[in-house]
C-alpha cells in the first residue's frame, strides 16, 4: 500500500477512535470561543463607551473574566467521573429552581424579560443555569424511570411536573425565547428516553396554543412577528434589527470588511455583541467566517451524536443529548433569526455571543460532554494509550539534544 492510499485509511481510522468524540469538542469549543472573543471585542467597544463605563475594554473584560470562570468549570467538569454528575443533578436543578425564585422576588428587568440578578457588580442569569440543572435530572430521572414512561401519569412524575414548574417560572419572568430552548431540552431528553411519538403530538399542540397566548400578552410580540411574517420590513418599524443585521452579512461578502471594521456596531446593529453577533461575524469574517462557525456546530453536533449512540449508559445518552439540543439548536436559533428565517426570539449564539451567564454556563454544560466523552467505551484506554502531548514534547526535546551531542562529538 503506498503512502497516498494509507493516508484515507488512517483518517477513518482516527475517526473511529473512541477519543474522537473529546477531541471534536475541544476542536469546537475553541473555535468557537476565540471568534467570539474576537467579535466581541469589536462589537461591544462602542456599547461600552456609550455606557458611560469610560473604557472602550469593560464590556470585553467582563467576557474575559467570564471566559476564566467558564474554562476552569469546563477543565474541572470534563475530569469528573459519570456518577459524580449523576449525584449532583437534583442539587443543581433545585439551586437553579431557587433562583428562579430569587429573580421573581426582587431580580432585573432588561428588554421587557425579568431574568438577572445583580451580585457584586455583576449580573447573572439564573435561567442558564436551569438549562444545564433540566438536561442533568432528567437524565438521572428518566434513565431510571424509562420502562414507565408509556403512561401519561409517569410521564408528568416526576420529570415532566418539575420541568413544566421551571418553565412556567422562566415564563412568568416574560422570557419566552429561553423558555421555548427549555421545551427543547425537555423534549429531547423524553425523545431519547423512549416516550411514546403521541405524546409529543399533545404537548406540540398544547405548546402551540400557549405560545399564541403568550404572543398576544404582548404588543412588541405581536408587531414583531406579523412584520416577519408579511415580509414588508423597513429600517424605521419593528425590523429595525433584523434590516440592519441582513445589511451586515451582505456587505461582508466573501471574506468580510475585516476584523473591527464592522460600520453596524457603530450603534445601527442592537444588540450587535449579542443576539446579533452572527451578523457582526458575516460583516467582518464574510461568507467564511459564518461557514467556520456552522462546521463548527456541526463538529459538536457529530460529537454528542457519538456520545449518545455509542454510550451504554441511559443517563449519559439521555444528558447528553438533552445538553447537545440546548447547544446545537439554540444556535440554529440565533442564526435563523439574523438570517430572518425566524422572528427575533432573543436567544444568545452559545460560546460565541457576549454575555457572563450564558458563556460560563455553555462552558460548563461543554465540560459535562467532555466527561461524557471521555467514559464513552474504550474512551479511557485509547486516552491511557496515546501518550501525553507533555510527553510527546518531552520525547522530542530529548531526541533533538542527543543529535546535537552527537554532530559536537563528530
Amino acid at each position: 500500500m503506498t503512502a497516498t492510499e494509507s493516508r484515507p485509511q488512517s483518517a477513518v481510522t482516527a475517526f473511529r477512535s473512541p477519543a474522537t468524540s473529546y477531541y471534536l469538542l475541544v476542536a469546537a469549543t475553541t473555535i468557537l470561543v476565540l471568534l467570539g472573543l474576537a467579535v466581541v471585542l469589536s462589537s461591544s467597544s462602542i456599547s461600552s463607551i456609550r455606557s458611560g463605563s469610560g473604557s472602550a475594554y469593560s464590556g470585553f473584560i467582563v467576557q474575559v473574566i467570564a471566559l476564566v470562570v467558564g474554562v476552569v468549570a469546563l477543565v474541572v467538569g470534563s475530569r469528573m467521573p459519570v456518577m459524580f454528575w449523576k449525584r449532583i443533578a437534583p442539587w443543581v436543578l433545585f439551586a437553579s429552581i431557587g433562583l428562579l425564585l430569587m429573580v421573581l422576588a426582587g431580580g432585573r428587568t432588561v428588554g421587557g424579560n425579568k431574568a438577572w440578578i445583580d451580585v457584586a457588580g455583576f449580573s447573572f442569569q439564573p435561567s442558564e443555569f436551569a438549562k444545564l440543572g433540566l438536561a442533568l435530572y432528567l437524565g438521572v430521572v428518566l434513565s431510571r424511570f424509562r420502562h414507565k414512561l408509556t403512561n401519561l401519569r409517569d410521564v408528568f412524575v416526576p420529570g415532566g411536573l418539575v420541568a413544566l414548574g421551571v418553565i412556567g417560572l422562566v415564563l412568568v419572568g416574560g422570557d419566552l425565547g429561553t423558555a421555548l430552548m427549555m421545551g427543547v431540552v425537555v423534549a429531547v431528553a423524553f425523545w431519547v428516553a423512549g416516550a411514546p411519538a403521541r405524546f409529543f403530538g399533545i404537548a406540540g399542540a398544547l405548546v402551540g396554543l400557549g405560545v399564541l397566548a403568550l404572543v398576544n400578552t404582548g404588543t412588541t410580540r405581536i408587531a414583531r412577528i406579523v412584520a416577519w411574517a408579511e415580509g414588508s420590513c423597513s429600517d424605521v418599524n419593528e425590523c429595525w434589527q433584523q434590516t440592519h443585521g441582513t445589511w451586515a452579512l451582505a456587505s461582508g461578502g466573501l471574506w468580510g470588511l475585516g476584523p473591527g471594521m464592522s460600520r453596524e456596531k457603530w450603534g445601527y446593529l442592537p444588540a450587535a455583541d449579542n443576539d446579533y453577533i452572527f451578523a457582526i461575524i458575516g460583516e467582518e469574517f464574510g461568507l467564511v467566517g459564518t461557514v467556520v462557525v456552522l462546521v463548527a456546530f456541526a463538529m459538536l453536533l457529530i460529537a454528542v451524536t457519538r456520545i449518545v449512540t455509542r454510550s451504554t449508559d441511559r443517563f449519559t445518552q439521555i444528558a447528553a443529548a438533552a445538553i447537545g439540543a440546548w447547544l446545537v439548536v439554540q444556535a440554529c436559533v440565533n442564526i435563523a433569526v439574523v438570517l430572518q428565517l425566524l422572528p427575533v426570539l432573543g436567544v444568545p449564539l452559545p460560546l460565541v455571543s457576549s454575555g457572563g451567564s450564558s458563556l460560563i454556563l455553555s462552558l460548563t454544560a461543554v465540560g459535562v460532554l467532555m466527561s461524557l466523552a471521555r467514559h464513552e467505551p474504550g474512551a479511557q484506554e485509547a486516552f491511557k494509550a496515546r501518550p501525553s502531548v507533555v510527553r510527546r514534547s518531552l520525547a522530542v526535546v530529548a531526541k533533538g539534544t542527543r543529535r546535537m551531542k552527537g554532530r559536537r562529538r563528530g
